[in-house]
């Protein structure tokens, strides 16, 4: 895959997501590396309009695009299953980036774990109301995905800062 091409998509045709591809996404996340290979990672899938719609409340900033949105795929991991629980549900949230970027459609990370809906609320708390999610999962992130309906600039060789790379001691270029 071409990474310079990704780029965090939030405007999205209102075409639906065909379940082969919905499939694929699911099995890369499905099969994404996990602390001793504990797989404690879940999801939700939620294709429902009205549904998607209330989900997207679950943020005090950052999350009303995704009420336009034609799929949205809870990331969560059981609680008490893994020691590396926020890790092992971040690749797997990657990992479905990537493929839906594979298979030509956009996709955005909407940040969970920690986060606060407008009037306070835990956003967890508010996405385990939305979809019946037991109080023992840690809901991570949401991967919004679909058609892109905006175009981004690709990024180009100045947008790679090396600056940010050492080898084998800090400050060693």
């Amino acid at each position: 895959m071409d990474f310079m091409t990704r780029r965090s998509i939030r405007k999205y045709k209102d075409i639906p997501v065909e379940k082969e591809k919905i499939d694929e996404i699911l099995k890369a996340a499905l099969l994404a590396p996990t602390g001793r290979n504990s797989r404690p990672c879940e999801f939700v899938v939620i294709d429902d309009k009205d549904l998607i719609k209330e989900v997207a409340e679950l943020r005090e900033h950052g999350s009303s695009f995704v009420k336009d949105a034609p799929l949205v795929i809870g990331v969560m991991g059981e609680i008490g299953k893994s020691s590396t629980l926020l890790a092992d549900c971040c690749i797997a949230g990657f990992a479905m980036q990537v493929k839906a970027h594979e298979l030509g459609l956009g996709s955005c990370w909407v940040h969970v774990n920690e986060r606060k809906t407008a009037d306070g609320k835990s956003s967890e708390e508010f996405f385990r109301e939305k979809t019946n999610t037991p109080d023992n999962f840690m809901v991570m992130c949401l991967i919004v995905i679909g058609y892109s309906a905006e175009e981004k600039p690709h990024y180009t060789e100045k947008d790679v800062n090396w600056n940010k790379v050492s080898y084998n001691k800090y400050g060693k270029r």
